[in-house]
């Protein structure tokens, strides 16, 4: 789910195609591998598509316009996979890149991008250096997921995991403190917490913001975002909804009152999910009995793959879907912007805890059912 922030958008459309200012960007652009083409200049603006295009002629290509502050845009040509994500500022901005490798393009003249940049390039890569190790130790021990381990051999890795968690957190902190009035900064913090779900955090990055950088397009995103998530927030009623489950026939939340409720947010595609899978049918089998339900909310679009990764995993509880991505309406009343992602309700539908993996999920629910 990506949250609709479109006040901007006529602004930026006017300022992408219809006028050039003498005070607007410039995006000189080197493109190797394309000799002529189409190349696409787009802000990220939720849901809203607003594409500028050019030509790429001998290789070469240039943008200009302006945009009303400093923003998320991405340069994508067809068919390619790869983009490039930048700040885009009222600057000269030079673009060098090669077609099959858009992602490391070089851009020169956009101090915000440097920002953003450095993050990725420095700290970043040495979280995901650490992530990349516990993965494949993970893969090995569960021979690429044949094996289910018991919460005592999965113990390490979460404990790993969670350490991680915490550099992750000290990392973005560090480098906002360094840069406290950069609006890279607070794409980063949208992009590391919010979009992943670390709502207690990135609301502890953003109350470090400078006051320009709080109301910048993206700071305000953040706080949408924030508000949004609040409603989910421990002590509060989960909002109800109704889906579609497999066969077809509709399920409200509100019918499970009377029981505690895992509404767990996944997706055949998502690998995370599925390497979670065996830890929560694992609690299912434990606890179902005693009064804990699970509902599954698919994030998948195609309806044959979601059945197939229910079949697959065993995953015998409830299960709706609209089969209509991230939009899913659900997703989006519950601020969903990564999954897996899982609210534990009580048997009022009040919101227990969120977020809950492996061997945690495993304790909270041995805590509700010890008496």
């Amino acid at each position: 789910m990506k949250t609709k922030h479109i006040a901007l958008a006529a602004a930026l459309l006017l300022g992408a195609t219809a006028f050039k200012p003498q005070n607007g960007y410039k995006i000189s652009g080197n493109i190797r591998g394309v000799e002529n083409g189409v190349i696409y200049l787009t802000p990220q603006i939720g849901d809203q598509e607003i594409k500028d295009s050019t030509k790429i002629t001998n290789g070469k290509f240039t943008f200009s316009g302006t945009t009303p502050e400093v923003m998320m845009y991405r340069i994508q040509i067809p068919k390619i996979r790869e983009q490039k994500y930048f700040l885009l500022e009222n600057k000269e901005i030079s673009f060098d890149g090669h077609k099959d490798s858009l992602f490391n393009a070089k851009i020169s003249g956009s101090p915000e991008t440097d920002v953003y940049s450095g993050f990725y390039n420095g700290p970043w890569k040495i979280i995901t250096a650490k992530a990349g190790k516990i993965y494949t130790a993970l893969d090995s021990a569960t021979q690429k997921g044949k094996i289910t381990l018991t919460p005592e051999q999965r113990k390490p890795f979460d404990d790993k995991f969670k350490d991680l968690d915490v550099l992750n957190q000290k990392a973005i902190k560090d480098y906002l403190l360094a840069h406290p009035g950069s609006i890279a900064v607070a794409a980063i913090v949208e992009e590391r917490l919010i979009n992943y779900n670390y709502p207690q955090q990135a609301a502890e990055m953003y109350a470090l913001f400078k006051p320009e950088v709080k109301n910048s397009y993206i700071g305000k995103a953040i706080k949408a975002s924030l508000d949004l998530l609040n409603k989910t927030a421990p002590g509060k009623v989960a909002p109800d909804f109704t889906m579609n489950d497999a066969n077809g026939k509709p399920l409200k939340l509100s019918q499970l009152r009377g029981k505690y409720v895992l509404i767990d947010f996944w997706a055949s595609w998502c690998v995370p999910c599925r390497k979670e899978n065996p830890n929560v049918v694992a609690a299912y089998q434990k606890y179902h009995d005693q009064g804990f339900e699970i509902l599954g909310v698919s994030l998948d679009s195609k309806k044959e793959s979601w059945l197939k990764a229910i079949k697959d995993d065993g995953l015998t509880w409830k299960h709706v879907s609209e089969l209509k991505g991230w939009t899913n309406t659900a997703a989006t009343a519950y601020g969903v912007k990564s999954v897996p992602a899982s609210f534990l309700l009580d048997k009022e539908g009040k919101v227990i805890a969120k977020d809950l993996r492996g061997e945690e999920l495993t304790k909270k629910l041995s805590e509700i059912f010890k008496n």
